[in-house]
C-alpha cells in the first residue's frame, strides 16, 4: 500500500501523458471491491500522483505505478 509523499514511477503502459515519468502519491482517492473470474472478493486501490516535474497530476491503479522510495512516516 502507498503513503503520501512516496515517490513513484508511471508505467510505460499507462496514460501516455504520465508514462514512465516520476511522481509523488499525493493520497488514496478511491478504493474498490470486486469479483474476479474465480469469483473472489478482490480489492484495488487508486491514487492521486502529481508529476515531480509539473503540476500535473492524475488518479491510477496502483497496478499502474512503481514504488521507489516510501515517504518518511512522521508521528509515529
Amino acid at each position: 500500500m502507498l503513503t503520501a509523499g512516496d515517490l513513484v514511477k508511471v508505467k510505460d503502459s499507462a496514460f501516455k501523458y504520465f508514462a514512465d515519468r516520476l511522481a509523488l502519491v499525493d493520497h488514496v482517492a478511491h478504493r474498490e471491491e470486486y469479483y474476479d473470474d474465480d469469483n473472489k472478493l478482490q480489492s484495488r486501490t487508486y491514487y492521486l500522483i502529481t508529476l515531480v516535474d509539473s503540476s500535473a497530476s492524475h488518479i491510477f491503479p496502483e497496478d499502474d505505478l512503481i514504488l521507489l522510495s516510501k515517504a518518511h512516516k512522521i508521528n509515529e
